[in-house]
């Protein structure tokens, strides 16, 4: 608008600039009070902000999210090809699971009476064990608290069986429109002693779901953990029932203090699950110290078991053809091994899920592979089989080269070296860099990094253009070339202390304008910043551009990248296209409004470098597409990761089944892999991940 009525005033024959500057001043005036007023008037009267949705709407949103994406999640796994694993379990003992009498007495006594019909209560916890489906009508009908404890052996099942029930409890059989919707919480990444539950809860549903920030119908929104957006109110309402997987990759230390957090954020009769190592769970139950013991109120328990050796061969033969064509015969040895002794380290791996799907990628062909491209299964009857860790490291050792062996369909753009390179800077990452926890975020790749080497970086590259200009085009270019690359390196330093990439915090989807307290700081600013640059050009120059200013510094202070949009960011690509999109639009926004406001009330080229200066510091502290892209550039320049990011581990995922993909961000398809490829000696990996965070 502003640039129109430059060209009308041109046009007109106005050619003065203090006239021209008083007239944009005005027109600036008239077209920025209006917004604001109707905004203002709005939060008075708590209507809903653009965008605001209500809660059932949203719980809704949340679960068909959900379901897709857990949906197509288990199809890169292959969990139902060829066949689910029928994994099994038995009740747990006495030691995890509440007294029966008391967890009726719990069901009974919750506000409205028990939400599931008393008559499918099971007797006792020896009612609780089962297969497969079962785990639907355990957690819905046979506990009357609907809590549950899932224990297990690494590897065993225990995740797998979570998404299994997640994708029961969103069918619309058994979930009504409007009603709570299960969610996965990876423990992993929860620190208890620096937040609460459910303010966690509620940064990884926005982390995984940014249309999440959307703020609720009729309450507008708000900036803090607090405030009035839908992850908030969807955590507190209780619509999310909480899956919590992986106690025991939360260090040691903390554990406890996950179970007392659990406790306190939800009474004994409001829904969740928890998986656990069987070990660490009654480690954590029974802390080695002089203290009390911790127990989860009002929940039942479950121990998952070991496959049978039969089911095994059976699974791995069929896997594999069936037994038709070359592939006769193909596990036939390992089979007489295995049932020779079904008590060995050998047997005892290959029984649990994750040591099926390692064999199956390694040694079994994909479709269109010839059997003549793939390692044999002997070779397992050739390794150190003295324990289950050498039989692990083993086949974590060589499961990447099968990953990226070549693919009949997909051939892949980097060689088995420079993806092993890759993917063990990235686990490196998240263990060092990130504390051990799971979710590969593009948007913290850049904590490889200090903020002072991702400005100097482009900053150094602009002198060095600079110096390139000047022995062409003459010295002056070199000064002027100088003097931008000193000011947008100095703008984007304020703009960095708007935008800290914290463990939590996350990218932006789109721009809008929100009042705040910035928009005061932006005002008092420009109002500054106008009447000192005027100054020289005359006193009403001085207050035109000062009244000028401190409109666009107001109006920029409510500018924000942080609006959230309830339309779902689908996948990571998505989720940095509209951050770029958001970096884009705020420079150009900034440069635009500033500059001509600036040039017109003193010198062209003086609101030229203005208009530059404003739009990178509006960009650099809305958006964080600039510091995953100046990181990238610099470790992939070190060989460390590749040009296309992105385009690997989207490979990764989706063709190699290397990654998982959680929301918007990746994780490694286990946790125990991302510890070996970060620390081969230590592939638990308990101390890389306690090392960070102990107390």
């Amino acid at each position: 608008m502003l640039l129109a009525v430059t060209g009308v005033l041109w046009a007109w024959g106005v050619d003065r600039v203090d006239d021209i500057g008083k007239v944009i001043g005005v027109v600036a005036a008239l077209l920025g009070l209006p917004p604001l007023v109707v905004t203002a008037f709005r939060l008075r009267w708590g209507t809903s902000a653009p965008g605001g949705v209500s809660l059932a709407e949203a719980v809704d949103l949340l679960a068909e999210a959900t379901r897709r994406q857990w949906e197509a999640e288990s199809r890169v796994r292959r969990l139902n090809d060829p066949y689910p694993l029928p994994v099994a379990w038995n009740a747990a003992g006495p030691d995890v699971t509440e007294d029966w009498r008391l967890l009726r007495t719990f069901a009974e006594q919750a506000p409205g009476g028990p939400s599931n019909d008393r008559c499918h209560w099971v007797d006792g916890s020896e009612g609780l064990s089962g297969s497969g489906k079962d785990i639907e009508d355990v957690f819905l009908q046979r506990i009357p608290t609907r809590r549950l404890v899932v224990l297990g052996e690494p590897g065993s099942g225990k995740t797998m069986l979570l998404i299994r029930l997640l994708l029961a409890l969103l069918r619309p059989d058994y979930r009504e429109s409007g009603g709570p919707a299960p969610f996965l919480f990876a423990l992993a990444s929860f620190d208890p002693t620096r937040q609460d539950l459910r303010t966690w809860m509620t940064q990884q549903l926005v982390q995984e779901h940014p249309e999440l920030r959307a703020p609720v119908e009729g309450i507008g929104t708000g900036s803090g953990p607090r405030d009035g957006s839908v992850a908030r109110a969807l955590v507190e309402s209780g619509r999310v029932i909480p899956l919590f997987d992986g106690l025991d990759e939360v260090p040691r230390a903390f554990r406890t203090h996950v179970l007392q957090a659990v406790n306190e954020a939800f009474s004994s009769h409001e829904p969740l699950v928890l998986s656990s190592r069987t070990t660490e769970y009654g480690q954590t139950r029974v802390p080695a110290w002089d203290a009390p013991a911790v127990r989860l109120n009002g929940v039942a328990g479950i121990v998952l078991q070991p496959l049978g050796v039969e089911e095994v061969i059976k699974y791995l033969a069929r896997d594999a053809g069936d037994g038709h064509g070359a592939s006769t015969g193909r596990w036939s040895r390992v089979a007489n091994v295995l049932r020779d002794d079904p008590h060995s380290p050998l047997a005892k791996v290959l029984s649990t899920p994750l040591g099926l799907f390692l064999a199956r990628t390694i040694y079994n062909p994909r479709l269109g592979e010839s059997t003549g491209a793939v390692p044999h299964p002997d070779d397992l009857l050739f390794i150190d089989r003295s324990s289950q860790n050498t039989v692990e490291a083993h086949l974590f050792r060589v499961f990447v080269p099968a990953a990226y062996r070549p693919h009949p369909f997909h051939p892949c753009p980097w060689s088995l070296r420079q993806a092993e390179r890759y993917l063990t800077f990235l686990a490196r990452h998240l263990q060092s860099k990130l504390a051990g926890r799971p979710h590969l975020a593009w948007w913290q790749i850049s904590a490889s990094f200090r903020n002072r080497h991702l400005i100097l970086a482009p900053g150094v590259a602009g002198l060095l253009i600079s110096l390139l200009a000047g022995l062409l085009l003459g010295w002056p270019a070199l000064g002027g070339g100088v003097l931008v690359v000193a000011l947008l390196c100095a703008s984007t330093v304020v703009g960095t202390l708007f935008s800290p990439v914290y463990e939590y915090s996350g990218p932006n989807t789109r721009i809008g304008w929100l009042p705040n307290p910035f928009v005061a700081v932006g005002a008092v600013c420009g109002l500054a910043a106008g009447l000192a640059l005027g100054l020289p050009f005359g006193l009403r120059n001085a207050v035109t551009t000062g009244l000028a200013a401190a409109l666009v510094g107001g109006l920029a202070g409510g500018l924000s990248a942080n609006v959230p949009t309830t339309s779902a960011v689908d996948s990571p690509r998505d989720l940095l296209a509209a951050d770029r999109r958001a970096f884009i639009g705020l420079w150009s926004t900034g440069a635009l409004t500033a500059g001509p406001v600036f040039g017109y009330g003193t010198r062209p080229w003086l609101g030229a470098l203005c208009g530059l200066a404003f739009g990178t510091l509006l960009a650099t502290g809305g958006a964080l597409w600039w510091r995953y892209s100046v990181a990238r550039l610099l470790l992939a320049a070190r060989g460390r990761l590749p040009w296309r990011l992105m385009h690997f581990l989207n490979d990764a995922h989706v063709h190699r089944g290397v990654l998982r993909r959680v929301g918007t961000v990746y994780q490694f398809r286990h946790l125990t892999l991302q510890r070996y490829l970060a620390h081969p000696e230590h592939p638990s990996g308990e101390r890389a991940a306690g090392a960070q965070r102990s107390p």
